[in-house]
């Protein structure tokens, strides 16, 4: 009985790695979250991503350069370039810009040059806990751009209550398959040890 639990438990762990790897990897892109060094400005990426092979994954790496479209004499407060490698696939991603809560309530441009050179804009407004979030559809070069000018005099405090907490959209269901083969593989563990205390 002792060899039947213990072979149960490390079967049930072994099972639970390659799932643990997946879901980090696809649903949670690779470079979730990356801060533009000496700016204090974040990007975190969400969405359903998947890859066929299972070797496909997103990148985000903070750039030197800005978006072509960006109007002169203007400096981004950060420039993030995301990338896709692979076969990995997806519909939309969020992109949340983290450009800090004495921005609240003001307006916020995030100028895109996508990789065959076209442009976008896309306009927001910083929420109370200081994020910026748009929805693509595209991976490109996003240089955001804050209007300090636009600030609210109360700080934005009275007129955005829109700040909520940033969406992952992680599909959290392998997360809690795993925790139960493990929570399983340790009752199983214990079982053995408390007989084996008991002889």
């Amino acid at each position: 009985m002792k060899k039947l639990v213990s072979a149960f438990a490390a079967f049930t762990m072994m099972l639970a790695l390659p799932t643990v790897a997946l879901a980090a990897q696809f649903n949670s892109p690779s470079g979730t979250t990356v801060t533009a060094p000496g700016t204090g400005v974040a990007i975190s990426v969400s969405g359903d991503v998947s890859s066929a092979s299972g070797s496909g994954y997103i990148s985000v790496e903070p750039e030197n350069i800005v978006a072509s479209n960006v109007p002169e004499g203007v400096t981004p407060l950060a420039t993030f370039e995301v990338l896709e490698h692979g076969d990995v696939t997806f519909t939309e991603l969020s992109l949340t810009f983290s450009v800090g809560s004495q921005y609240a309530g003001a307006k916020a441009t995030v100028y895109i040059e996508h990789g065959d050179g076209t442009t976008d804009v896309q306009e927001a407004t910083v929420a109370a806990d200081g994020t910026v979030t748009i929805t693509v559809d595209r991976l490109s070069v996003f240089s955001i751009v804050v209007d300090e000018s636009t600030i609210p005099a109360d700080g934005g405090v009275a007129t955005d209550t829109s700040a909520t907490a940033p969406a992952t959209d992680v599909n959290s269901a392998p997360v809690a398959a795993v925790t139960l083969v493990a929570v399983a593989g340790a009752g199983a563990a214990a079982v053995a040890l408390r007989k084996k205390v008991s002889e």
